[in-house]
């Protein structure tokens, strides 16, 4: 992917596994540099549509960013509780065995057909 490659909102959005939203809020606060620009659109008329160069879009949804990112948020957690351990279990263990008894009632929906 060139760096100097610019790409719409939508296409942004696909391609870095966020919002469209998001990225136009990025623009409005002035944290993703972009340019607004008439463009063809489908029908062939020309459309205002807000592009975001690909090296910006790297530098704050790249991999070096987000591994920042999830390194500042698991520094600033405080740990799990017993509590919080028992009731994270209790809720996967609850439903483990809904899933269970959900594939034996599908098996008998099944046998007696």
């Amino acid at each position: 992917m060139p760096n100097d490659e610019w790409l719409d909102v939508a296409a942004a959005a696909a391609r870095y596994d966020c919002s469209a939203k998001t990225l136009r809020r990025r623009v409005q606060s002035g944290s993703l540099p972009a340019r607004t620009e008439k463009v063809a659109g489908r029908d062939g008329r020309l459309v205002l549509k807000t592009l975001i160069r690909a090296s910006d879009l790297d530098a704050v949804f790249g991999g070096t960013s987000q591994e920042e990112h999830v390194r500042r948020i698991r520094e600033s957690a405080p740990p799990l509780t017993d509590e919080q351990k028992e009731m994270i279990y209790d809720v996967f263990l609850k439903h483990l065995l809904e899933r269970e008894a959900e594939r034996e009632r599908a098996e008998t929906e099944s046998a007696r057909v």
